[in-house]
């Protein structure tokens, strides 16, 4: 009897061992699962940055590309009617917009 008892509580204390092990790895787990959803979302960011730095980039070597295609006073007046484009549009939003507020 005394055998069985002492294998009886061998068998206990290894099983609490192994109750604390799982519950460890379980924590474990869950923190893995945060920082791979942190990596994931940190990929995601950087995938975003690099796509609109390529923009950029497409962008600026266009403007390059133009500046020493064209005459730089040409590309200034480009810009100003532009800019004069863009104002002409902001004005009629504005009239637009005063219009249905009455």
């Amino acid at each position: 009897m005394a055998s069985f008892l002492t294998l009886y509580h061998q068998i206990e204390s290894k099983l609490i061992k192994i109750k604390q092990v799982a519950e460890e790895r379980a924590e474990e787990n869950k923190t893995l699962k945060v920082n791979l959803n942190a990596a994931l979302e940190k990929i995601t960011q950087l995938e975003n940055e690099v796509t609109r730095l390529s923009e950029k980039n497409k962008i600026l070597t266009i403007t390059k590309t133009t500046l020493y295609k064209e005459d730089k006073k040409q590309t200034e007046k480009k810009i100003e009617k532009l800019v004069r484009d863009i104002d002409h549009c902001i004005e009629l939003l504005n009239r637009t917009q005063w219009m249905t507020e009455k």
